[in-house]
């Protein structure tokens, strides 16, 4: 597997399991990222989609779909303006800012390895 492909994978890997937890703990996450647990399906539902997006990114990237990379850092950029954008307008806490920094961080790594990879 190539190094941009790697970085897609690891971030496949990172998207199922959160999804796991928004499905089987979801408090722990919840709590993670100061929401309150809501007691309804909707939590389960969006653990799976979650989930289904972490199968995307691992088969993508196995499948070395180096378009797909370039456009997961561009929604990896938009995801993290938009959590500003409530944190900003009160809709969104501090902590859920702060977790999809790491997205962010994740997508800025895919970023750098397909701009090395197409310099080398």
């Amino acid at each position: 597997m190539k190094k941009p492909a790697k970085t897609v994978w690891f971030f496949g890997i990172y998207l199922l399991v959160e999804g796991l937890f928004l499905m089987l703990a979801p408090a722990s996450i919840l709590s993670a990222i100061c929401i309150p647990d809501p007691e309804s399906v909707w939590r389960i539902v969006l653990g799976f989609v979650v989930a289904v997006l972490g199968y995307y990114y691992i088969r993508n990237a196995k499948e070395n779909l180096t378009p797909f990379f370039g456009f997961t850092v561009q929604v990896r950029i938009i995801q993290f303006v938009f959590f500003i954008w409530l944190y900003v307008f009160e809709r969104g806490t501090l902590a859920l800012v702060a977790f999809s920094f790491i997205e962010f961080v994740a997508g800025m790594w895919t970023y750098r390895a397909l701009k090395q990879k197409a310099t080398a």
